[in-house]
Parts: structure tokens; sequence; C-alpha cells
């Protein structure tokens, strides 16, 4: 059965849903962090991969990082971009802000992930980032970035890659909302982000969602009351299981992946 509460985005309501005050982010700076090494993300990290190559000196990149609370902001639409962020642990929403009031949920970043690149050019936010749960970013100077890029093809091609994959990313959304059903679209969420986790080295079968039901219904142009009907549909069909508050562990990958290829969703 079509789910006749599918909409665009264009016409939503409910699903850009009205903008509340975010708290700026009460910046504290941990100044002695481990080292990049060290660090958990190092592998996906850009900041440690300047270090490793010699792109920056140690003494040109903040040894800090930052601590946020759920639901503290770290970057606001419309500022100068003056830092990239790394994110070394937690999660964050990227938010667009509408002239009516209203909020547009862009996308959801996990630790590893980067934050900012997309407004290099531009040198502005082009969004906010929100803390989902307690959360640390590292930051990245853009001005030591941008004169690092210009001396080091690497680098160059490593930040082009980067903004790109961004770009993909927010290509293969609109895919998803234009031409995909409800179950397809909450299918398409789950497989992407357990892709994400697996390329982290953590769990794909079973991870934290701690985006709320009406941040998936922003994302994917659903009413939140839609979302949390599906989520019950593939929980009944064997294909999810909600093992506790904030996880969900996917029993049949296999079964999850063919509804993207199913016209109706089913």
């Amino acid at each position: 059965m079509r789910d006749t509460e599918v909409k665009s985005l264009s016409a939503s309501i409910g699903v850009v849903s009205e903008l509340r005050s975010v708290p700026d982010a009460t910046i504290h700076r941990v100044n002695h962090i481990d080292s990049c090494d060290q660090c958990f993300q190092s592998r996906s990290c850009l900041q440690a991969a300047l270090l490793r190559d010699g792109s920056m000196d140690r003494r040109g990149v903040p040894g800090a990082a930052i601590r946020l609370s759920k639901g503290q902001r770290l970057f606001a639409t419309g500022r100068t971009l003056d830092r990239v962020y790394a994110i070394r642990a937690g999660s964050f929403k990227s938010v667009l802000r509408c002239a009516d009031g209203r909020q547009q949920v862009l996308g959801f970043h996990v630790s590893g992930d980067m934050m900012g690149l997309d407004g290099f050019a531009a040198q502005l936010y082009l969004c906010d980032a929100v803390a989902m749960e307690a959360s640390e970013a590292c930051e990245i100077d853009a001005r030591a970035l941008e004169s690092a890029a210009r001396d080091h093809s690497i680098l160059r091609r490593r930040i082009q890659s980067l903004i790109a994959q961004s770009m993909m990313r927010a290509q293969q959304n609109l895919l998803v909302l234009g031409s995909m059903q409800g179950a397809e679209r909450l299918a398409h969420f789950l497989l992407d982000l357990s892709e994400r986790y697996q390329a982290l080295g953590l769990s794909s079968r079973e991870f934290a969602l701690r985006m709320t039901r009406k941040d998936i219904g922003s994302y994917l142009g659903l009413y939140s009351e839609t979302v949390s009907r599906l989520f019950a549909r593939l929980e009944r069909a064997g294909l999810i299981q909600m093992t506790r508050r904030h996880r969900v562990q996917i029993s049949d990958r296999a079964g999850l992946a063919a509804l993207l290829s199913s016209p109706s969703g089913h």
C-alpha cells in the first residue's frame, strides 16, 4: 500500500519544524587532549592526516577539543567560517534555518566526520551544527588549513574529495526524497548509517539513533508520526529490532535492502 503521508519538502507541514532557540556552545577547550596518533578517529580525521604527512606543524594546529552538551550549537548559519571541525566523539545534526522561523534537518554527522567544509569557499557557515548528545569536536584553523592547501596538492585533493563526498550525499538524499516511498526512505537511512558505522570499525548491525523521530522525519520528508509507524512496521516484519532506547538492531539486512528495489516499498 502506498503511504499517502509521504510528502515533498516543499509541501510539508510539520516536517520543516519550528525553530527553537538553540544555545551556542559554552566553549570548553581541552588543551591537553591525547595526540592525534592515539585518537580512535585518526584514520579518517583530516587534522590527523595533516600532521602525519607534514602538511601542518603541530604548533600551527590548535591543540584543543571543544566539548558540548546535548542541544548546544557548535556554529551558526551565516557566521564567518574561522574553524572547521572534526567530530572526535558524539554526534551532530546540521540544520538549515528558514526566514519564517522553521528549520530543516540537512544531515547527521558521527565520529570521524568533518563539519564546516561545505562553507569553506564562501568563508561562511552554511548551516547550524547542533550536538545531539554530549559531544566533542577538534577544531582546525581555517586560515592555516587554506594556507597549507595552497602548498600541498595532496591536501588540496583531500579537501576537494571531502567536499565532493558531502555534495554526493546531498544529491543522494534528493534522490531518496524524490523517488522513494516512506518505508524505502527509512530503510535507506538505516542502511546508510550502518555503512558509516562499519567504516569506523564499529558494529554495523546494532547502533544508537541519537536523533529524534521528528529530526528523522525532517530529514526524510515525513511526519514524525509516520516515522514511528514505519519503525513499528519494519520491526513487525522482522527486519529490525529496537533493542533498547535509542538503539536499533538490523535483523534482516537483505530484507531491508530489498525494500529499496520494491516500487511500493513492501
